[in-house]
């Protein structure tokens, strides 16, 4: 089968990587680690596992930065991963072949997979304490079991990912797709999914105010997801493009402030300023800083700058929500100690409990929203693309202020 992989090693990250600031489209080139390459169809790891026929795969923002090389090679990413690998984690899929000690799953059933490679993934018991709590993203045996080391689906180099016809993952990690859930509704669960999770990592007071840093899925399923928890909040977004502000605020936004590339630290600050009623303060050599802000910032899109911006746009004693995919990079802490701030990381899904209800999965609970319109994915079009065109569609994810992509996919045919 034909599978989008990925590997690449020390002098030719760095080559790229410089040759890729003159240029992006050396990145798909044959310098950089992507390729589309025959693999054999993965086999079953052990008795508990199944085997997946692909219908579409996502194109998540980590994928998309390990292709653009936005990481530092020394990120710890890479010393939990397994090389090279098929990459693809956002998924849904059909049943394909289901292992001899699978009960409960038939072939045939449309799920979406949770990408967590955790301890019941790995056989081991008894399971660490966070995976005991339900939190198996933060699982701590990850490098450990009878599989390669490798956190999730797609970054590894023994489960393949959505961007092949073909993957393999263990029966703990299966969701059934309701029936009236349309597969373009179905990929996009897990983007939604980790966008409820910051929600509820830190969820806000009606009476508060709210920043949503970035005009992504992930910053749109934020705002969609406060509102279909119910939150009251004054909601504002702070998003680069014109139509990414129309998004929002059919997502519920109540405000939104759209700042360009063109625009300047000053400018983008006294936006800001404006709209919560605070003041900049100019510092030196072009920083800024903001007196006043908002009660909770969600930071969506996982720079140093966007961190550092979320901070200082946090009010003191306020709370940072950092859930764009992290990196080795410049960022000035200053607004966290001086402001008394609490910054929370949130990564992946877990078992969550909401309004005093027995816990579920994150999975669960995207589905209950969406079946219930709470959650209405019509507003989070998807564009989906031939495993062949991947160079056109990942220049389309990372060009989206020209293409209005909200959710780019590989759709995979029937067999």
């Amino acid at each position: 089968m034909q599978a989008l992989t990925f590997d690449i090693r020390s002098w030719r990250w760095i080559a790229c990587k410089a040759l890729g600031t003159l240029r992006r489209e050396v990145y798909f080139s044959r310098l950089s680690g992507l390729r589309l390459r025959e693999v054999p169809e993965p086999e079953l790891p052990g008795p508990q596992w199944v085997r997946l026929r692909t219908i579409l795969g996502g194109v998540c923002g980590t994928d998309l930065g390990l292709i653009l090389q936005r990481n530092h090679p020394a990120s710890l990413l890479r010393s939990f991963s397994s090389f090279p690998f098929v990459l693809g984690h956002e998924n849904v899929a059909v049943i394909d072949q289901v292992g001899p000690a699978v009960t409960g799953w038939q072939v045939g059933q449309r799920v979406c997979v949770e990408s967590s490679l955790s301890c019941s993934v790995r056989g081991i018991t008894p399971p660490c304490r966070e995976c005991q709590a339900g939190r198996f993203a933060l699982c701590e045996n990850f490098l450990d079991g009878h599989l390669p080391r490798g956190t999730m689906l797609g970054m590894n180099s023994f489960t393949g990912g959505s961007w092949a016809p073909y993957f393999v993952a263990h029966a703990s990690q299966l969701h059934a797709v309701p029936e009236r859930l349309s597969d373009s509704a179905a990929v996009l669960v897990d983007p939604l999914a980790c966008a409820l999770h910051g929600v509820l990592r830190h969820r806000p007071a009606d009476d508060q105010r709210v920043l949503v840093q970035g005009g992504g899925i992930i910053g749109l399923g934020v705002v969609a997801c406060l509102r279909a928890l119910g939150c009251a909040a004054q909601v504002t977004a702070l998003v680069r493009h014109a139509h990414q502000g129309e998004q929002m605020m059919e997502a519920g936004a109540d405000e939104c402030i759209v700042t360009p590339r063109s625009d300047s630290n000053a400018r983008r600050y006294d936006r800001v300023a404006t709209a919560v009623g605070g003041r900049r303060v100019p510092a030196g050599f072009g920083n800024q800083a903001l007196l006043g802000g908002y009660h909770v910032v969600y930071d969506c899109v996982g720079t140093g700058a966007s961190l550092t911006d979320a901070m200082k746009f946090t009010r003191p004693r306020g709370t940072t929500v950092l859930l764009g995919t992290s990196q080795i990079t410049v960022v000035d802490t200053t607004p966290l100690w001086f402001s008394e701030l609490t910054v929370l990381g949130a990564y992946g899904r877990e078992m969550e409990q909401v309004d005093r209800r027995p816990a579920r999965h994150t999975y669960r609970l995207v589905f209950d929203l969406m079946q219930s319109a709470k959650l209405k994915t019509a507003r989070f079009p998807i564009q989906t693309y031939p495993l062949r065109d991947y160079q056109r569609a990942l220049r389309a994810a990372a060009s989206r202020g020209r293409t209005r992509a909200v959710k780019i996919a590989f759709a995979h045919p029937p067999a």
